[in-house]
């Protein structure tokens, strides 16, 4: 089972990942923490654009450059900048994150693995690499894999509500539905305002034959977010079920 499908199909009662659009706006800014969003600036590209044209031979602006265009989905210019990074300064962790981020969007899961792995030879204490490496092993379904990545960007960065519900339904995918309840528990203290932490809470505990709780999440999703299309059916499907008035 892949939890990023889950929430495609009305009936899935698998774990599923926050929207892919969600993740990949927390995983493709990773990496890059001297990047500054607040600019008067037309966009980032046309300011790391100006900053690569002004310091051609420093690595960084190259590599904000990369997630630039990695967040516009403009993949290939991404690899090429970060690249160049690499080029003029070859001991540099975070262009190896953007090439990851790249090749993940390509759907090269592999060579994402490969750049995170660099990333992590040269820092071998960065959590970024291990979740980005963590959500392509997902990818490829190696759940495994993908499990111990998470974990380990856990450790490294223990608010990492992300990486939590990741690994969540990580364990939700392999039928580990106690633990997946477990990691998300411990995530709701973090965060306890977070939708889609309550709906996979609610899918987990309807996996367990728990409808009462699964109601309960729902119900606070609804509340969170009222527009939540899937949360609002399971709530009635799950009503009906118990032959509750609506």
């Amino acid at each position: 089972m892949n939890p990023m499908n889950s929430r495609n199909t009305r009936n899935s009662r698998t774990l599923r990942w926050i929207e892919l659009a969600v993740l990949l706006s927390i995983l493709l800014t990773y990496g890059s923490a001297t990047y500054q969003r607040n600019f008067v600036w037309k966009d980032d590209i046309t300011l790391w654009i100006d900053c690569t044209k002004k310091s051609p031979t420093k690595a960084r602006p190259h590599n904000n450059l990369a997630v630039a265009y990695n967040e516009k989905d403009l993949v290939d210019q991404a690899i090429s900048e970060a690249i160049i990074a690499l080029r003029l300064r070859q001991n540099y962790a975070n262009p190896f994150i953007s090439l990851g981020n790249a090749y993940f969007k390509k759907g090269s899961f592999d060579m994402a693995i490969m750049s995170f792995k660099n990333a992590l030879s040269i820092k071998s204490d960065y959590p970024d690499a291990y979740f980005g490496m963590g959500n392509a092993y997902a990818k490829k379904d190696e759940m495994d894999l993908a499990i111990e990545a998470f974990k380990k960007t856990i450790e490294l960065s223990p608010d990492d509500i992300t990486a939590r519900v990741n690994l969540a339904a990580a364990y939700g995918s392999k039928g580990l539905t106690d633990k997946a309840i477990a990691e998300l528990q411990q995530t709701m203290v973090i965060k306890p305002d977070s939708p889609d932490i309550h709906y996979n809470l609610g899918v987990a505990f309807e996996e367990k034959g728990l409808l009462f709780n699964a109601l309960a999440e729902y119900k606070t999703v609804l509340r969170l977010r009222p527009d939540d299309k899937e949360a609002n059916y399971k709530y009635h499907e799950i009503m009906g079920r118990l032959k509750m008035p609506f």
